[in-house]
């Protein structure tokens, strides 16, 4: 057993602890690295013990739940890229209190900033997590589920193609996050992708109570695929990244305008105008808010782009297109000209 390791040095969930707290040296692995070179049998150790106990380590300061409706709590991660001041922690992670249990959306970007995200919850429910559900195939919405499946969490949820996806890629997605954000913080998760529950289209779990939440995929649009959760009794939509508020929505090269346009439309004829939103950037809103924040923009855009291209404008040029009245929501700088660009490919092709 651990206890009986004669050594004079901390173990290694108090290296890590102390690594995590300083952003600045989490970004290097030499200290951890060294400790489990030096000492492998212990670090292997308790490497086991966090696997059957879950992540063992320091609660980390991630922005405090905030009690949207009634049993509904969101953390709002960030509003720009995930870093080690941060945590990773970059989107939102958010929780409903049921009858038979609480349900979470999002796993987290990883174990550390999933652990806090649970110690927050405890505080304000003694019912045990029993659904975790994700919005695609990016790390922030993944790099957690580990933890999740390590503390006897039986249903996480993910759509078929983005878990295969997230399965095929987690060592490189793991590999960038550690360059990104730190090794220390992300060297507890693993890939949990065999772990998940899949589905294809839509699948409804019940919670207790005559209560469902709805597991949709609304398509794509950011990714490939976009899984949003409904739940009818409360008129609550998380809409994962299909919609955005306050920071500026992004459109990479593996999503699609058109795409997102016909997702959000799905997505928006489940509301009404008194349906909470929870985007998967920026703060909870009335749905018509999260639209004009998100879907909104999108085709005031691509109306300048095509203005544009009639014009005779090339791409190269699309950083000409005037997006200023966006300038002050975050990550402006770094995605206008992205928007505007993977919008102009996407119709000239």
């Amino acid at each position: 057993m651990i206890n009986n390791l004669k050594t004079p040095f901390i173990n290694l969930a108090t290296i890590s602890i102390l690594l995590i707290a300083n952003p600045a040296t989490a970004s290097s692995s030499v200290y951890a690295d060294s400790f489990s070179e030096a000492y492998p049998d212990y670090a292997k150790e308790v490497s086991a013990l966090e696997q059957k106990l879950g992540y063992i380590g320091k609660t980390l300061p991630i922005p405090k739940l905030q009690q949207i409706a009634p049993g509904v709590y969101t953390s709002v991660g960030s509003m720009i890229w995930g870093t080690p001041g941060n945590f990773g922690f970059n989107n939102n992670m958010s929780a409903v209190i049921f009858e038979d249990g609480v349900f979470v959306y999002n796993s987290g970007p990883n174990e550390a900033v999933a652990y806090s995200f649970h110690q927050a919850l405890k505080k304000v429910t003694s019912k045990p997590v029993k659904w975790v559900a994700i919005e695609n195939y990016q790390g922030h919405a993944n790099m957690g589920a580990s933890y999740w499946r390590d503390i006897g969490v039986k249903n996480i949820y993910s759509e078929k193609a983005a878990t295969k996806y997230w399965g095929k890629n987690f060592a490189k997605s793991k590999q960038r996050y550690t360059r990104s954000i730190g090794s220390v913080i992300n060297s507890h998760s693993t890939n949990a992708a065999n772990d998940y529950t899949t589905f294809e289209n839509q699948m409804t779990i019940d919670v207790g109570k005559s209560e469902q939440v709805q597991l949709i995929n609304f398509g794509g649009g950011h990714t490939p695929t976009m899984t949003g959760a409904y739940i009818p009794s409360r008129n609550i939509i998380f809409s994962g990244d299909l919609g955005f508020n306050e920071r500026l929505p992004g459109l990479f090269e593996d999503g699609s305008y058109v795409e997102w346009m016909e997702s959000f439309d799905k997505m928006m004829a489940l509301t009404n105008q008194d349906t909470l939103m929870i985007p998967g950037h920026g703060n909870p809103a009335n749905a018509q808010v999260i639209k004009k924040q998100t879907y909104d923009y999108f085709v005031e855009l691509a109306d300048q782009v095509k203005t544009f291209m009639k014009q005779g404008g090339l791409v190269d040029d699309v950083k000409n297109i005037d997006q200023s009245k966006h300038k002050d929501r975050p990550a402006y700088k770094e995605l206008y000209e992205r928007n505007a660009r993977n919008i102009y490919n996407e119709l000239n092709r």
